[in-house]
């Protein structure tokens, strides 16, 4: 029956103060929620994707082969049997990958692209490494071997919005059948050299048989790829190195690369993508839970205050301080309570919400979002014990004074309180009604710095997570802008191998009628070694005062003359070198005999170049003898003729021999920005959320100040002041909590998202420089938010203040 008569007790206390408590519940259901439904977003993305690698097969390891270099069939995986450890290998498939372009145009749109030929082995009726699944259409079987049939990558298809069976044609004019869509692990996310980050809308992948691509690249019976799986429990290092050696002994003079799946590019940003985004959640869920404890400390603290008189008559009478505390303490849980049972369904709902548009950008074969049970059990305890904690200080400071002290009442105790004596000399400008709200901000500086902490926090949290899109963004554009320099049409045509520089293949791209002017130049991987990191490296051999195009630089110098290397500034900067140092350059050479070996050639770095990839590095073609035999190239600049389009260029090279693939360098920056328009939804309903917070937690403090202000209101009332005024003195003392919060927002947000691009966003995204940036639509939401809602946040309490029983609210009893 007591405990009873305290839950009626404190339930009563909700009732009066209902406004509050469902502002403040609100707010801790916004912060639970966020946090679990985002985190149920990134543990339903590991779950599928998890699923989609074991399901297809992923690999475990993959032997590459150097540019252009090739063996017989049957050679790659000989060497994996011959291995010590080949019994732990599970299954083997070789391929033959080849560079090419991709026509997939239909009667309602040009679709032109680079993109590559994925030659597998049907002979069991699917690839028995890096299966396909069909996301629309049908697959490839064993009855397709060496028939012009294929299918499409699904990212592309679908960027592209084309059927599901037609025609495509690929350079040279080959026309191949596709007759379906298919997703596979290594474009669970597509990024590749060739299309550069999430490359769907630029990069084709065209998967057929193992017969028909080495038809298509005049290569039969070559094969330049292999992938395994292994047993579960095998030593993969170990097999690794088997692998290296065995290549290394029985295919002499072919340079290979034995990797991982962990060395994957989309495997390891997918990976670390998931990884990356959860730890970013955690810091949000922070500042957002600080704005909800704060909100709640600051209820539960105004609510004690308001009962000071009960609790010091209680303590006269002699009841036991823990049974005083208890009341207040039960309003603090039923408060929490509430929030965490909004909190369990804003979080689902979230979640739900996001995964429409996560499945949309990220296409799986199947996605898996089963209830996170126990983490939303965590969460809700967390949401729970929090603001729980948060009123035990207030509760106990008030059963801690004396009884005479408790029952004075409270404006009396507030006479000189806060920063006022202080502040008692300064002459504030304008007349009284706009001194008196500064005057009662400093009255009470921990009220005014718990509500500006709250609403802070959730800018805070808001501008990191806007910034982020902003600093990606601004490192697009600024990609975009070095690439374009001054020729923004400018194309890159790469050839189907090293051909002669003075070739007819080259030549006939100089003669065509589209074309202004050529840069023949090369185009190899290397890398940069023994320093303190190991690089990889993509090396253009150009003119470094070519009239078609040339990069800046940010420091050093251009010579043309003396042997160097110019990095990027990303690259330099993890190097730790600048100008005038020297580097070692692992780069493929070419013997006489036409082999190709790997070799290091110490070079000076003559300079560091603006571009955000960090692989990117450039070496004046003059001195490409370090490749080998001079007068050849691989790759080609193009300027398009007055009056000629990018598409009329490509498609006037298009069938020309020795074509393998075109590209427009903007493209890349464009198809960038295309996606993150898409993510950009996402992140508005994290914005809402956020949005909401700050709006509430400003609501919560002025209908506080509102009832606590009671008797001053009342005053001011009965001596004919109107509403009107009241409400925008109101307005003005939220006006200069928003302008502090909406700067401690700014300060913490820039903050967060320098720590997170540090840290989180480099692990993610090693090889692209991102410089933190804050667009001017950021500041400009995070100002009305801070500033402008926090300040209009009085006009939803207007009413209660009309309906003021001024004789009550003046009423004193001693």
């Amino acid at each position: 029956m007591d405990l009873r008569l305290w839950l009626r007790w404190s339930l009563r206390d909700l009732r009066a103060r209902w406004l509050q408590v469902v502002a403040i519940a609100l707010v801790i259901a916004l912060g639970a929620g966020s946090y679990s439904g985002l985190t149920s977003v990134t543990r339903w993305r590991r779950i599928s994707t998890d699923d989609g690698y074991q399901a297809l097969r992923m690999y475990d390891l993959r032997v590459s082969l150097a540019e252009n270099a090739t063996v017989s069939q049957g050679m790659l995986v000989g060497a994996a049997r011959a291995i010590p450890d080949a019994g732990r290998i599970d299954a083997a498939s070789e391929r033959l990958i080849t560079d090419t372009q991709v026509d997939a145009s239909t009667p309602e749109q040009a679709v032109l692209v680079p993109g590559a030929v994925y030659g597998l082995d049907l002979s069991g009726g699917e690839p028995a490494v890096n299966a396909l699944y069909a996301a629309e259409g049908r697959l490839l079987d064993a009855a397709d071997a060496g028939a012009p049939v294929a299918v499409l990558e699904r990212h592309f298809a679908k960027h592209y919005d084309l059927p599901a069976s037609g025609t495509v044609r690929l350079s040279g004019g080959r026309a191949l059948e596709y007759v379906g869509q298919a997703m596979t692990p290594e474009f669970f996310v597509v990024t590749t050299e060739q299309g550069a980050l999430l490359a769907e809308a630029n990069f084709a992948a065209v998967f057929t048989s193992l017969q028909t691509a080495q038809e298509i690249a005049g290569r039969p019976g070559a094969v330049n790829d292999l992938v395994l799986t292994l047993h579960a429990g095998a030593d993969r290092a170990a097999v690794q190195r088997e692998l290296q050696d065995a290549i290394a002994a029985r295919l002499p003079g072919i340079a290979a690369e034995v990797t991982t799946r962990d060395d994957d590019p989309s495997f390891r940003l997918n990976d670390r993508d998931i990884e990356g985004d959860q730890q970013i959640y955690d810091i949000f869920a922070v500042l957002i839970f600080a704005g909800a404890v704060g909100a709640a400390f600051n209820l539960t603290a105004r609510l004690v205050e308001a009962q000071r008189r009960e609790i010091g008559i209680a303590m006269t009478l002699g009841v036991p301080r823990w049974r005083i505390a208890l009341r207040p303490t039960l309003v603090g849980a039923e408060i929490a309570l509430l929030g965490v049972l909004f909190g369990i369904a804003t979080g689902y709902a979230l979640g739900q919400l996001m995964m429409v548009f996560v499945r949309d950008l990220q296409p799986l074969p199947a996605w898996h979002t089963p209830f996170q049970a126990g983490l939303f059990v965590a969460v809700a305890a967390i949401g729970f014990a929090l603001p729980l904690i948060a009123t035990a200080w207030p509760v106990w400071s008030a059963v801690r004074v004396p009884p005479i002290v408790a029952m004075q009442p409270a404006y009396r105790l507030a006479r000189g309180g806060g920063l006022a004596p202080a502040l008692r000399r300064l002459r504030l400008p304008g007349g009284t009604f706009l001194q008196m709200p500064v005057r009662n901000l400093v009255r009470a500086p921990r009220r005014a710095l718990l509500t500006s902490v709250g609403i802070g926090a959730a800018l805070a949290a808001l501008v990191a997570f806007v910034g982020m899109i902003d600093s990606f963004v601004g490192t697009t554009d600024a990609g975009q802008r070095e690439i374009s320099g001054k020729s923004p049409d400018r194309l890159e045509v790469q050839l189907t191998g090293f051909l002669r520089a003075d070739g007819p293949e080259v030549q006939a791209i100089a003669r065509s009628p589209a074309v202004a002017a050529t840069e023949p130049d090369l185009l190899v991987g290397g890398e940069i070694v023994g320093g303190k990191t190991d690089i990889e490296l993509q090396l253009q051999f150009l003119n470094m005062d070519g009239a078609i195009w040339q990069p800046s630089l940010i420091e050093g110098r251009r010579d043309r003359a003396a042997p160097g290397i110019y990095l990027s500034e990303l690259a330099a900067k993890d190097l730790g070198v600048g100008p005038g140092a020297t580097v070692t350059l692992r780069h493929p050479r070419v013997d006489p005999g036409g082999g190709v070996t790997e070799t290091e050639t110490p070079l000076e770095v003559l300079g560091v170049h603006p571009h955000p990839f960090r692989f990117i590095a450039y070496i004046d073609i003059n001195h490409a003898d370090l490749l080998g035999p001079t007068g050849y190239t691989n790759f080609v600049q193009v300027q398009p003729a007055p009056g000629v389009s990018p598409s009329e260029v490509k498609r006037a090279l298009f069938g020309l021999p020795g074509v393998s693939s075109i590209q427009r360098d903007a493209d890349v920056a464009t198809a960038f920005h295309d996606l993150l328009n898409q993510f950009v939804v996402i992140l508005r309903v994290v914005e809402g959320a956020m949005l909401l917070i700050a709006a509430l937690i400003a609501f919560n403090a002025s209908s506080i100040n509102i009832d606590e202000r009671a008797r001053e209101h009342a005053t001011m009332f009965a001596f004919g002041v109107p509403v009107r005024r009241v409400v925008l003195m109101t307005m003005l003392e939220n006006l200069v909590l928003g302008i502090a919060a909406t700067a401690g927002g700014l300060l913490g947000g820039w903050f967060l998202l320098r720590l997170t691009l540090a840290t989180r966003v480099k692990e993610t995204l090693p090889d692209i420089l991102i410089k933190p940036t804050i667009s001017g639509e950021t500041l400009a939401i995070t100002v009305v938010l801070g500033v402008l809602v926090v300040a209009l946040a009085p006009l939803a309490i207007v009413r209660r203040l009309q309906r003021m029983d001024v004789p009550s609210a003046l009423k004193v009893m001693e």
